[in-house]
């Protein structure tokens, strides 16, 4: 590996399908939280506080999450195998998940019964947890630094699709029934793993070729390989001079609570229920989040050239100046044209946003034996916020009235503003691995 090898060209083609991982994660959450959900709260209707119970239960994916996802990060990081360290349990977790999602609506009412459906989401949640962090981490194994800003753009824009996707299956369910629907969302993602698997060898990522030489040479064998380890990955944060890693983590768990917050409630927002603002049907107040996932997938990779032009934490600030900004003339102005508008515009910056913050978290990482286990700090923090993020935000709206919602998300991006204040680090920097290839580059000279 040389030099020159280090600035080769972005291959947007395998960046696609190495995205496949995460598309299989977009379409099969969207799915599920646009119509478990609604079963669960079928379920419950009658109960004091069925509000609650439907929380609770649609946080149980999050919450297993937040456990399972660093561990399996750091698991993969430690894995060395003829098939990769990531790829072996991208297939396992996506096979595991499609079963079990298609096993979901077995569960669902007038026919089945609630404890059928927690027990099918407890095991696709334990299922997406296991291959979550693997499928993301994935990317920077073969893409590199420079270039990973646009990687990371195309990785979110195949979740997005994901989304779409199931957003339109969503629409036909009334026809082909949600049974069919889940199962036609499952085979989706086994053929997206085998496309994935034909095209993608994991054994041919710089990274992971790199690591496996650094470690014969310095003639470790498995036995005595130094572990990576998640809590001792998160102390040695703490205890860093420069609090650049714990600054962006604080930064991201701050955005994660307004974002996830928001969705929550956006559609009870728009509708025209008792805590209701806009007066929109249910069903368009559900469709109105698109004017947020539509732009995001649009601005996304044109977004991420920018960060090689003016820096990935200047890009995340604008991001969030712009979210900030769009999110308080929605509160000034409630009117169901302003707050599509500013739905757009807070799509856009949510792109700023998005497609730089893990690329900053990798950066960070000391070298490349704990990509996976940063990739598994970042979705601790991000997951962390998914659970207490509608809570916070539902109880701010609780306090203030049904109005107050979007001035409710905002404060935790102004927060958001000031964490990021503090990173000094992240940009493209020269990594331990380019390190390593130029002492060897000039040791060959």
């Amino acid at each position: 590996m040389t030099e020159n090898k280090s600035e080769e060209k972005f291959d947007i083609k395998h960046t696609f399908f190495i995205g496949l991982a995460f598309f299989t994660t977009g379409i099969s959450w969207s799915l599920y939280n646009t119509r478990v959900n609604q079963q669960l709260d079928n379920y419950f209707a009658g109960f004091v506080l069925a509000g609650l119970a439907v929380g609770i239960l649609m946080a149980l994916d999050n919450m297993l999450g937040v456990i399972i996802q660093p561990i399996m990060g750091t698991v993969s990081d430690n894995t060395r195998s003829k098939y990769g360290r990531r790829i072996p349990y991208i297939i396992v977790g996506v096979i595991c998940s499609a079963i079990f999602f298609a096993l979901i609506p077995t569960g669902f009412l007038p026919t089945g019964n609630l404890p059928i459906l927690l027990i099918w989401m407890l095991f696709f949640s334990l299922s997406m947890g296991f291959y979550r962090s693997q499928a993301v981490a994935l990317m920077p194994d073969f893409v590199k630094p420079q270039h990973r800003s646009k990687a990371n753009a195309i990785i979110n824009i195949m979740g997005g699709i994901g989304a779409i996707v199931a957003y339109t299956m969503g629409l036909v369910s009334g026809v082909l029934g949600l049974q069919l629907i889940f199962i036609i969302a499952s085979i989706i993602m086994v053929v997206a793993l085998l496309v994935l698997v034909l095209t993608v060898n994991e054994n041919d990522a710089y990274s992971y070729k790199l690591l496996l030489e650094t470690e014969a040479k310095e003639g470790k064998v498995k036995e005595k390989k130094e572990k990576v380890g998640l809590v001792n990955s998160f102390k040695d944060i703490l205890n860093e001079e420069d609090k650049s890693t714990l600054f962006i983590l604080l930064a991201i768990f701050a955005w994660f609570i307004g974002y996830q917050g928001l969705e929550a409630f956006f559609s009870i927002y728009a509708a025209s229920g008792p805590n209701g603002v806009l007066n929109q049907t249910d069903a368009f107040a559900s469709f109105m989040f698109n004017f947020v996932a539509i732009p995001f997938i649009i601005a996304a990779f044109p977004l991420s050239l920018l960060a090689s032009r003016i820096g990935r934490k200047k890009c995340i600030q604008i991001g969030l100046i712009i979210m900030i900004l769009s999110m308080l003339i929605g509160f000034l102005i409630q009117t169901l044209t302003v707050t599509m508008i500013i739905l757009v515009l807070f799509g856009i910056g949510w792109a700023f946003v998005n497609v730089n913050s893990i690329v900053i978290v990798w950066e960070l990482a000391p070298n490349i034996k704990k990509i996976g286990t940063y990739t598994g700090l970042y979705y601790f923090f991000s997951v962390l916020a998914a659970i207490i993020g509608p809570g916070i935000v539902g109880g701010l709206r609780d306090l203030f009235g049904p109005g107050s919602l979007l001035l409710d998300g905002l404060l935790f991006f102004v927060v958001a503003f000031i964490f990021i204040y503090f990173v000094k680090r992240g940009e493209v920097e020269l990594t331990d691995e380019e390190k390593i290839a130029r002492k060897k580059a000039i040791e060959e000279l």
